[in-house]
């Protein structure tokens, strides 16, 4: 069974609606219009649509701020792609921060081969025209049960994946504290609020804080029934992550970047803080520092 490929225009401009119309008959998807106000925005959670497509005058004289911020969240949460008809250079300075979540600015008037060009970049045309129900309307808790079952069968053939501890539900990692029966992770006692993606993420680094997890593999982890998520995606995910956790996220102290390869959780296991404590205490060392000085 396949579906249609859905695409929700969020503004009241007739001119760009018709364009849309058109092409979206030719290519056999359905455009839906919505009125640029939060009720209105509110129901895309529901249509779950594979694109979303704004324009520069509703994001500047329609769109109030939670508007803005409710579209950016289900921009993040769903991995909906987010078109802006309009010059960046036009994106007035108190609405910049658009540009951290809008993933292509086009030409307004719309150009249609321009949407058609983003499009095939970033879908296949196999998964537009042939994308089946199942790979395009996975909600939170399928996509959740799917990664827990996953991880059950990783348990099985791979015993040491997980900290050990009294608890299959609960492991420290340096500062962290991971619960995972509660979903919750606090840093030196005090909880850190997480939504549901930003715990898989940084649950995930935590189950082996030696080892750098690759961009790709941290994606196929987060989001494994959904082929639609790229890099941009984990970036989000990671930059608010350490919002939550850094004390300067653009200087990160624990979530680490490593050029080329990923991501690493900086902090010591307890049997590494054990032997460097012997060894920086041992006679042996202090007797070197002093011939060395």
């Amino acid at each position: 069974m396949t579906t249609v490929f859905q695409i929700v225009l969020i503004s009241d401009d007739q001119y760009c609606l018709g364009l849309l119309n058109g092409y979206c008959h030719a290519r056999n998807y359905e455009i839906s219009q919505i009125a640029p106000n939060s009720e209105s925005i509110n129901k895309i959670i529901k249509m779950q649509p594979d694109m979303i497509i704004l324009t520069l005058h509703s994001i500047q004289n329609q769109l109030k701020a939670n508007d803005l911020e409710l579209i950016r969240d289900i921009r993040i949460n769903h991995v909906i792609p987010v078109c802006c008809l309009g010059e960046i250079n036009n994106v007035s300075v108190l609405d910049r921060k658009i540009e951290s979540w809008i993933d292509v600015f086009l030409d307004d008037p719309l150009d249609i081969s321009q949407l058609d060009n983003f499009l095939r970049s970033r879908f296949s045309d196999h998964l537009i025209q042939e994308k089946r129900t199942t790979d395009r309307r996975v909600n939170a808790d399928r996509r959740l049960s799917s990664r827990q079952n996953s991880d059950s069968k990783n348990k099985q053939s791979d015993n040491n994946r997980l900290p050990k501890n009294n608890s299959d539900d609960y492991f420290v990692a340096g500062p962290f504290q991971i619960d995972q029966r509660a979903k919750r992770v606090l840093l030196n006692g005090k909880s850190v609020d997480l939504t549901r993606k930003e715990f898989e993420l940084f649950e995930l680094l935590a189950t082996d804080v030696d080892r750098v997890f690759m961009a790709d593999e941290i994606i196929e982890h987060l989001w494994p029934a959904n082929n639609r998520a790229t890099k941009s995606d984990l970036y989000q995910y990671m930059h608010l992550l350490r919002k939550k956790t850094e004390d300067d996220p653009n200087n990160p102290q624990w979530i680490l970047t490593i050029k080329g390869f990923g991501y690493r959780l900086n902090v010591t296991t307890p049997t590494k803080a054990k032997v460097m404590e012997t060894f920086n205490s041992s006679p042996s060392r202090e007797q070197g520092v002093s011939r060395l000085n």
